[in-house]
């Protein structure tokens, strides 16, 4: 494990203050979704037709706009991350592919990776190869759903991850793990990062697939939680920053069948409208509300959302970032 200078707690809690760049904001021209298939466990993009939040295209005529070529050579839960001055991009990815053979669930979270996927570009449309960025240390037995979140206080980027740990002693991981835990640690340039740490570790609740939404004031921010449990994703809030107290809202974002993997985005045009995406475990189901504190998410209108996305993320885009993509990428 390759270790930064500093301590992660040396900035425990500099996101207090932090101010990511509002996604609530005319600016911005349209919406870009970061997925996979599982048919296809590579990095595929749909770009909405305008500032529409659900209507998009299938770009690159159908086809994935990046491969891996590192670790299993397959990649789910693709998460998209840049800096306040959209001067570079990450593409984050677990490194997982379930139709290898021999594949079995069980052996992904004793044996799986212990290292995320990444792709880095200066403008979007010219990225550099793939690497495994080793993250996790040898008591992990996967490390599953990255995410990252800018942090202009500390100029670095902090990364967050589904891990399941074994005892020291159990080196093959044959044993019964801890449960599910979302981990984090603190990068500038995903090649070093930091020790890992636990972020949210419950007793008795084993968790996945953590998404943030920034509010649009500092330190203001909504976690999504799924809780492997239930099969189902709760929300929690804060106002002192992504290391600051969480209260739980009350109850799961739909009570009916299992969801998971959810992608949050304010709408570039309402103040005040948010999406969420959840997926079914066969593809992304869009909801909506319009009080996230509070929320009542109902079903958006899906006539013209894409049919068999699974679990990525939703990036607003600039007018020439929009202009960009749509260039390189045509539908």
């Amino acid at each position: 494990m390759q270790l930064l200078s500093i301590l992660i707690a040396a900035f425990s809690t500099a996101l207090v203050a932090s101010s990511p760049t509002s996604r609530q904001s005319t600016s911005y021209a349209g919406y870009l979704i970061s997925t996979f298939s599982d048919a296809n466990p590579q990095v595929q993009w749909h770009l909405s037709n305008g500032n529409s939040a659900s209507s998009f295209r299938f770009l690159n005529d159908g086809n994935s706009v990046l491969a891996s070529t590192v670790g299993t050579k397959g990649v789910r839960d693709i998460f998209l991350t840049t800096n306040s001055a959209r001067s570079e991009y990450f593409l984050i990815a677990t490194d997982l592919d379930i139709n290898a053979s021999g594949f079995s669930w069980d052996w992904a979270t004793r044996q799986g990776s212990r290292g995320i996927v990444v792709w880095k570009s200066s403008n979007l449309v010219d990225w550099s190869e793939a690497s495994l960025r080793i993250v996790e240390g040898d008591r992990a037995g996967m490390v599953w759903a990255p995410s990252a979140v800018w942090d202009d206080a500390t100029q670095q980027y902090y990364v967050f991850w589904a891990s399941r740990l074994y005892g020291s002693s159990d080196t093959s991981h044959t044993g019964t793990a801890n449960l599910d835990r979302i981990r984090y640690a603190a990068t500038k340039d995903f090649v070093t990062f930091s020790t890992p740490s636990d972020y949210v570790a419950l007793a008795t609740t084993p968790l996945i697939d953590q998404e943030f939404q920034y509010l649009g004031t500092p330190g203001a921010f909504i976690r999504f939680l799924k809780n492997e449990t239930t099969n189902q994703v709760y929300q929690e809030r804060t106002t002192g920053g992504l290391f600051g107290s969480w209260t739980r809202i009350p109850g799961y974002v739909r009570n009916e069948t299992p969801r998971e993997g959810p992608a949050s985005f304010a709408d570039n045009l309402t103040p005040g409208l948010y999406h969420l995406l959840l997926d079914d475990y066969t593809q992304y189901v869009p909801y909506q509300t319009s009080s996230i504190l509070s929320p009542n998410w109902v079903a958006s209108n899906a006539s013209n959302f894409p049919t068999g996305l699974k679990h990525g993320s939703v990036t607003p885009l600039t007018k020439a970032e929009y202009d960009r993509v749509a260039a390189k990428y045509p539908e």
